[in-house]
């Protein structure tokens, strides 16, 4: 099996995990304390970001490590993860400007039971590029995401990455997603041959800056599977005047 043949493996394990994309059934901003329509228990915001608190009795059914939860309990962010009696689950997340969201899923939700696949290109050998990144002391940049009816958030940004692609420069600018970086983007097969929203490309620049775009591993964010996500949107330097015949295409649905 060749390393794409497992990158596309990963992806569907990854989809179809307890925590996957597509059994995203709800997000909530946590801005006070408050109970929500799919499980039980009262969550609150942190006092430092991000984070939650859970109170729940046991007669709730909520666990947490298999323990069932009776009192107070702080979730950490992208850590703790809360099982409830119908095998739903939980998990404290964060987006700039949203440090206190709930995640719940269910992997017996209609869009779990619906999924299929993800449509992929083919390996092409043309669609892999090198870059330099350019730092950017400001160290922020402004998306628009897909659920804001307006404005922008501000994310961690290492700069901009210098690419020519097709004999055109283009001037990419990435998020930071932990030790990584993710560049959203459109090119011309988006909302023909490919999800209508863009794609994303995660990059790690080496210690010179130099990075390697390789198409092939570009995949479908969060909110093509599930509605709940709120994702970043390609700002305009990051759409493409090619089109992109690589990586994943769309989801297949039954």
């Amino acid at each position: 099996m060749t390393a794409f043949e497992k990158w596309k493996a990963s992806r569907q394990a990854d989809i179809l995990a307890a925590q996957g994309d597509v059994s995203l059934i709800a997000m909530h901003d946590i801005k006070e304390a408050m109970s929500v329509a799919e499980v039980a228990g009262t969550w609150a915001p942190t006092s430092e970001n991000p984070g939650l608190t859970l109170t729940a009795t046991m007669a709730d059914g909520l666990k947490i490590n298999g323990e069932l939860v009776d009192g107070v309990y702080k979730i950490i962010a992208d850590e703790t993860i809360v099982e409830a009696a119908d095998g739903r689950t939980m998990m404290a997340t964060s987006q700039p400007e949203s440090n206190h969201l709930l995640a719940i899923w269910d992997m017996t939700c209609a869009a779990r039971q619906n999924y299929v696949a993800i449509d992929t290109y083919a390996y092409n050998e043309n669609a892999v590029f090198e870059g330099q990144l350019e730092r950017d002391e400001q160290q922020t940049f402004s998306f628009s995401h897909t659920s804001d009816s307006a404005g922008t958030r501000q994310h961690e940004s290492i700069g901009e990455i210098v690419v020519e692609i097709e004999g055109q420069t283009y001037r990419l600018r990435p998020f930071a997603a932990g030790a990584y970086s993710i560049i959203v983007f459109r090119d011309m097969t988006s909302g023909s041959e490919t999800y209508g929203t863009g794609r994303m490309l995660l990059i790690k620049p080496d210690a010179n800056g130099r990075v390697t775009l390789d198409f092939n591993y570009s995949f479908l964010p969060p909110c093509a599977f599930s509605p709940h996500f709120n994702c970043p949107m390609p700002p305009f330097s990051n759409r493409l005047k090619r089109a992109m015949t690589a990586g994943e295409k769309n989801v297949i649905w039954k």
